[in-house]
Formats: C-alpha cells, structure tokens, sequence
C-alpha cells in the first residue's frame, strides 16, 4: 500500500499544504477548526509523519519561578514542542526554595553548573535578571534569554538582555480602551509582581488609555502586588469595599493576570456584586481559566504557547553561534471579549 503523504491529508481537509505542515508541528497560528479539520483527515486517511531523527543539538534549560500556574503551564508547552521539532533536549527547571515559598535567583554557582553540564542556553521565565546575570552568562558563554523578567526599579531595558515577551503596553491600553467604550468612567486596576517588567508596561497603557479619554488617574484605584488568586481576591477587596469613606469605588477592573481577575470575581462574588450587570471584569493572558469560569472572563490574549516556542528556537540559535546579535522580540496581543465585561451601570 503507498504510503499516505501530507499532500493528501491537505487536499481532503480543503487546506493548503503549508497550513497542514503546521498543524501537524504543533504550531500554534492556526485556527481550531482548520486544526481539527486536518486532525480528522490525517486519522480518516492514516497518515503517520515521518519521525524526526534527533540532532546533535545542544541542550536547553528552561528555568521557572514556579510551575504551580496556568501561565507558566502555557508556556511550557509551546517550548516543549519547538525543542521536540528541532530534535533537542529541554531541561526544565524551577527556582523555587524547597519549601515551595520564595523563589531564589540564578546564581553564578547555577549558570557554572548549567555551562558545565553541556547545556547550550538558557531561558528564564518571570525571574528576577539584572545585569549581573547577563555578566555571569557571558562569562559562562551560556546565552541567556528571558520571558516576562524582573528587571528591578530600572524601567530602562538592560543592554544586551534578549526579552521574548507580547505587546504589553498596548494590551494595557486595549483592556482599559474596551471598558471605557462601554461607558465605564471608574476603572481600576489589580496588579502583578512589583517590578515586573510587564506589569509597568500593563499599568503605562491603562494610564495611556484614561489621559486619552480625559479621565484623571487616580492612584486609589492602583492596587495590588503579586500574581495570585489570593492577591486578586485582596485587590477585590480594596476596591470594592475597602476604599476611602467618600471615594465611589470602579464599576469596572482591569486584572493583569487571568489569576488575579478569578480572585477579584471570587470577592465580587462573596460581596454580592453581579458580573458583569454591576460589576465589568477584564483579565490578561487568555489561559484555560478565563472560558471555565462564570461568568466567562473577557481577556487581553496574549500567546504564551507562541512565546515558549519562539524562546526556544532563539535560544538553539544563540546556543551556536553566542555572538549573534539577538533583538528584543514582542508577540501581538488582542482583546477576546466573553461574558464578564458589559456597559457600565445606568447612573454610575
């Protein structure tokens, strides 16, 4: 029996063969239903892909703050399948003390050890990095690449560092435009990790977005720390019900993570507030969590699948040849609108 080849598969699923090539990689710019339009074909025909013989590669080391959250899960994915497509080892790792509390930084002992057991690069994912970590790399002649980083008080980007990361100013400003198209005047917003490079971005378009509008930022409204659903829920709080005697609190939120906006829908929840009639929610990242909730959480997508992948596959390139000169690179973000955003309350 001739064997069935991708072309075939292509042509029963109506699709070119450059599009059912990226389905069949895992690549993550294809629309679901041409995915599972080519899945389908390929299982109806019995196509089998030619396996990939592994590569003499080097070995990449992905280093988490934690793994305990839909973001990092995210990203996780995509970076194990662009190291699987380029026949490589990914090495994954988190900073987590083994108490499981506070994460510890890359040490120069760690980059020493990492450099000697043959790995070619690194990539470390919402870590603190300064640019003693960038001196400890080159030393260690490890490339070192980060997603979402730490970068400290300094808002200035640090030289040399190779940041995969999305659009994050414009997806502030777009989740605050999306709530004052619908009318809302007072909206807050919960924030991430202090000094996180993408939560200064996040807070730059919000502020971006009410100046534009002519709406004066008030700092009241600005709270939170960390990206937790207990840091949601005591963001809720404040907002909700613990502001200032006189200060009318937000008809709507902006959440800068899909955790922090579940914890502030816990707090509107148990504080009697009905999303979106009363209250407009809006979180950050798109992951799993925001269509399992209720009601379903209105979002800035931003393509953490893609990141990991594109992480991975700069990093293969640093790891042979190091002297490359790597630019910044940021993915687009885009409002996904669902059921927890709606026009603000008639006289609020």
């Amino acid at each position: 029996m001739a064997r069935v080849t991708l072309n075939s598969v292509a042509e029963q699923a109506g699709v070119s063969l450059a599009t059912a090539s990226k389905v069949m990689n895992g690549r993550s710019d294809v629309k679901d239903s041409t995915r599972a339009m080519v899945q389908r074909a390929a299982r109806e025909l019995g196509y089998a892909p030619k396996r990939r013989e592994p590569t003499d590669g080097p070995s990449v080391v992905i280093a988490f703050d934690a793994l305990n959250n839909p973001y990092s899960l995210e990203i996780l994915h995509g970076a194990t399948l662009a190291a699987r497509r380029a026949g490589v080892d990914l090495v994954v790792t988190t900073m987590e003390s083994r108490s499981g509390e506070d994460a510890r930084a890359l040490t120069k002992p760690w980059f020493r050890e990492m450099a000697d057991r043959g790995h070619g690069a690194v990539i470390s994912v919402t870590a603190p990095v300064t640019a003693q970590h960038l001196a400890w790399s080159r030393d260690c002649s490890l490339p070192l690449l980060v997603i979402d980083p730490i970068t400290g008080e300094e808002e200035s980007p640090l030289e040399g560092l190779v940041r995969i990361s999305s659009t994050n100013w414009d997806g502030g400003r777009a989740a605050t435009q999306h709530l004052l198209d619908l009318g809302h005047r007072r909206i807050g917003i919960a924030l991430g990790t202090e000094f996180s490079a993408p939560v200064r971005e996040r807070l730059h378009g919000y502020r971006s977005a009410l100046e534009q509008a002519g709406i004066e930022f008030d700092p009241a409204l600005v709270v939170g720390a960390r990206y937790t659903f207990e840091e949601g829920r005591r963001a809720g709080r404040a907002l909700l019900a613990e502001l200032p005697e006189g200060t009318p609190a937000p008809t709507a939120i902006f959440a800068t993570s899909d955790t922090i906006a579940l914890g502030i829908l816990r707090t509107a929840f148990e504080l009697g507030l009905r999303v979106p009639d009363q209250l407009s929610v809006i979180g950050f990242d798109d992951t799993l969590l925001a269509s399992w909730t209720n009601p379903q959480l209105t979002v800035i997508k931003q393509p953490l699948f893609a990141m990991g992948q594109v992480a991975v596959e700069r990093a293969l390139a640093l790891a042979k040849d190091p002297e490359r000169f790597a630019m910044p690179f940021q993915l687009e973000t885009q409002v996904v609108t669902r059921e927890s955003t709606a026009p603000a309350p008639t006289g609020a």
